[in-house]
């Protein structure tokens, strides 16, 4: 959440990447790094990386570039090691892992570098602009919550299983949003 939460904020810096003649260069460079499976080129990939990394750096985006690193690289060093002492680990596979971490800065960038203005008219035209424009209400309230646990002395410390807290208020509230949607929707006739 922590990711997406950051990634939201900095939409609002303005950056020479947050200009609207960038969108389709972004969308551009989206759907090469897609492609660039086909070729199944380690170097490709691993030069997106780097293209991604220093198009974050310029825009002083570090933190969102250190946050991806938490997140991605715990998982696949797990299924990486296993991969190895199965004997399953070939180059295939690392170019896999990462293609994946490439495709996940590709989406990064578009999503942080944006303005929301911008994305809101890049998604009405495929009529996703109505679930985008509540993401950074409904991250409001679960930060909102998470820090009213807190104070009321909640400590998640390192046992996932005081989460379990957290995530049901987050699906009751979640449920509640959806509602309130649907309620609003249907009142102006939409089905």
């Amino acid at each position: 959440m922590a990711l997406h939460f950051e990634a939201l904020l900095a939409q609002e810096r303005d950056t020479w990447l947050s200009r609207k003649a960038m969108v389709p260069v972004k969308i551009t460079m989206l759907v090469v790094n897609l492609s660039v499976i086909l070729f199944d080129n380690v170097y490709a990939t691993l030069f997106f990386i780097l293209v991604y990394t220093a198009l974050f750096t310029s825009v002083k985006a570090g933190r969102l570039l250190f946050s991806t690193i938490l997140l991605y690289a715990p998982p696949i060093f797990i299924v990486a090691a296993l991969a190895y002492l199965t004997g399953g680990l070939t180059m295939h596979s690392v170019n896999l892992y990462l293609y994946g971490y490439s495709l996940i800065l590709s989406v990064l960038l578009l999503f942080s570098t944006t303005r929301r203005g911008d994305m809101l008219r890049l998604l009405s035209r495929v009529k996703l602009d109505l679930a985008y424009s509540l993401t950074y209400n409904v991250f409001e309230e679960l930060k909102t919550m998470v820090d009213s646990k807190i104070a009321r002395g909640w400590d998640p410390g390192l046992n996932p299983f005081k989460y379990y807290v957290v995530i049901v208020d987050a699906i009751k509230l979640t449920i509640v949003r959806l509602s309130e949607v649907e309620d609003a929707l249907r009142a102006r006739g939409v089905e």
